[in-house]
């Protein structure tokens, strides 16, 4: 019987870490067949992967497609199969597309997506998982579930603690979602509906994943000049519901901040030599993406988005506003408008020019574009440092990951802009990174993409090239690989990913995506 495809004459990158070797690699019914020098045995594809590296493909466990509903617009996902992605993991950040205790629940992703154009028809777990199925996407999907999701369902638009009753509801409404098919549970500190969210809350929920052997991913309460203290609170809650903790995109926010992060750095290295199950993940990028509404002060945003809206419409909370918000002035001049409900003559231009024309401060220009757009705003904040991702690219407790949502090119003509990690992160770890600056090698990238983050969430088979594992498989060309996306021109597919396969079909060669989808659903 013929091979379904046979990779010859490439140098094959495991995933394990281990050296580089050449090899020819077949694959057969999905899976891994043989590994070796395997002449010209017959089958229906043959890639010549002479000089490419032949690698598992990438698998993105912070993956924001769902919540910008780009998984269901997007089924292609192409911005990541550009990429040499072959598996995303969402419900990420506190926000998961279910269990929704109630439709209206969506509007938790109301922060990156439209949800008044949003039809729901699932409520459980179960059941997204299998509209997901039905929809059949071009790459393999899992999901977390989301605790702002949770706790919005169960109390609306409260902000405060949970009741001991309601506590227990949402424990069984995660238990319940985990054993329909959830990789774990996912938590977003610094989002209004989860800061009131007490200790014991988080234990609680966390210990759920824990029983079922599953992850816990937390968007930290403070990236900023509370890093310190955000890193010690969800290190003490894993430990206490004897947690496998995953930090969701580890960064220090903020010039006056970055010293912070080194210390941050060791606090989670040496939680993790002392036993502590714990990876953190991050992006290539020295510009983050913020939600604008959260750099406000806390107070404003009580209440939810309607009265984050009313409160900006009051002269007396302006003011209050502007005075409490002075000293940030010069950080976040020069944010960038990227996308949100807001005239498009807004895009590309920075809070400091948008105040010049209107002949304000910096602070009230934010406060008049966020009532405009009825409170929905996405910004690029250049507050990062290049010398802190490289810190923690070198942590063996790191694992690469975009924190972006699924595009295409015909996304342009849209008129907002989108972060560049959609389109460029693994392409740009490894050329800035591996190829270019030379951080670490080949073998290492891959494994922060591949074998780690299968480990760590649990996705059996996967992320490692070998007989019997399944066939997700990237062919990439280390000399021309490169991300070409920018802030300015964001849609841009990257180069030199010359193949990939998922779930031994070829879903992408020479730059042409197949015409079927062959991802699956996995739980």
């Amino acid at each position: 019987m013929a091979l379904d495809i046979l990779i010859k004459n490439g140098v094959v990158l495991n995933g394990l870490g281990s050296p580089a070797f050449h090899a020819d690699v077949a694959v057969k019914d999905g899976r891994i067949q043989k590994i070796g020098f395997l002449g010209e045995p017959a089958s229906k594809t043959r890639i010549d992967a002479s000089g490419r590296f032949v690698a598992p493909g990438f698998i993105d466990i912070n993956n924001a497609s769902d919540r910008h509903w780009s998984l269901f617009d997007h089924s292609k996902l192409e911005s990541f199969l550009h990429q040499g992605v072959t598996t995303i993991i969402g419900g990420n950040c506190g926000s998961s597309l279910a269990p929704l205790v109630r439709g209206n629940t969506i509007a938790s992703i109301q922060k990156w997506a439209k949800v008044e154009k949003i039809n729901v028809n699932w409520l459980g777990m179960g059941e997204f998982l299998e509209q997901a199925r039905k929809q059949r996407l071009a790459l393999n999907f899992a999901t977390l579930v989301g605790h702002s999701t949770l706790r919005r369902g169960m109390i609306r638009e409260e902000f405060r603690e949970l009741t001991e009753k309601e506590t227990a509801q949402t424990q069984f409404l995660l238990e319940k979602a985990i054993e329909e098919g959830a990789l774990g549970f996912s938590t977003a500190l610094n989002y209004s509906h989860a800061k009131a969210a007490t200790f014991d809350e988080i234990v609680k929920l966390s210990g759920i994943a824990t029983k079922h052997k599953k992850v816990y991913s937390s968007h930290l309460r403070d990236e900023g000049g509370g890093l310190i203290s955000a890193v010690k609170e969800v290190i003490e809650s894993a430990r206490a519901a004897g947690a496998s903790l995953q930090i969701s995109h580890f960064k220090s926010v903020g010039r006056d901040n970055h010293q912070f992060f080194e210390t941050a750095l060791s606090m989670i290295e040496k939680a993790g030599d002392e036993g502590l199950n714990i990876n953190f993940d991050l992006y290539p990028y020295a510009v983050t993406t913020s939600v604008i509404y959260t750099l406000l002060p806390d107070w404003v945003a009580v209440g939810g988005r309607a009265q984050l809206v009313a409160n900006l419409g009051s002269p007396d909370v302006r003011a209050r506003v502007i005075f409490e918000m002075k000293p940030n002035e010069e950080e976040i001049k020069n944010i960038v408008i990227a996308s949100g409900a807001i005239d498009k003559t807004f895009i590309g231009r920075t809070l400091a020019q948008i105040a010049q024309n209107q002949g304000v401060g910096v602070s009230e220009a934010l406060i008049n574009t966020l009532a405009v757009a009825g409170g929905r705003i996405i910004g690029f904040w250049p507050a990062l440092a290049e010398e802190n991702i490289i810190r923690g690219l070198k942590s063996s407790f790191s694992l690469i990951a975009s924190d972006g949502a699924a595009y295409n090119l015909d996304d342009a003509r849209a008129g907002y802009l989108v972060h560049p990690r959609s389109f460029g992160t693994f392409p740009r770890i490894l050329a800035r990174y591996v190829r270019d600056k030379k951080i670490m090698s080949w073998e290492e990238a891959i494994k922060k993409m591949t074998a780690l983050p299968a480990l760590k969430f649990g996705l059996s088979q996967r992320g490692v090239i070998k007989p019997g594992f399944i066939a997700d498989i990237t062919i990439f060309n280390p000399e021309t690989v490169q991300d070409l996306a920018t802030y300015e021109n964001p849609f841009q597919y990257a180069n030199g990913i010359d193949a990939v396969i998922i779930n031994g079909n070829v879903a992408l060669l020479a730059g042409k995506i197949s015409d079927k989808n062959f991802g699956s659903i996995i739980t």
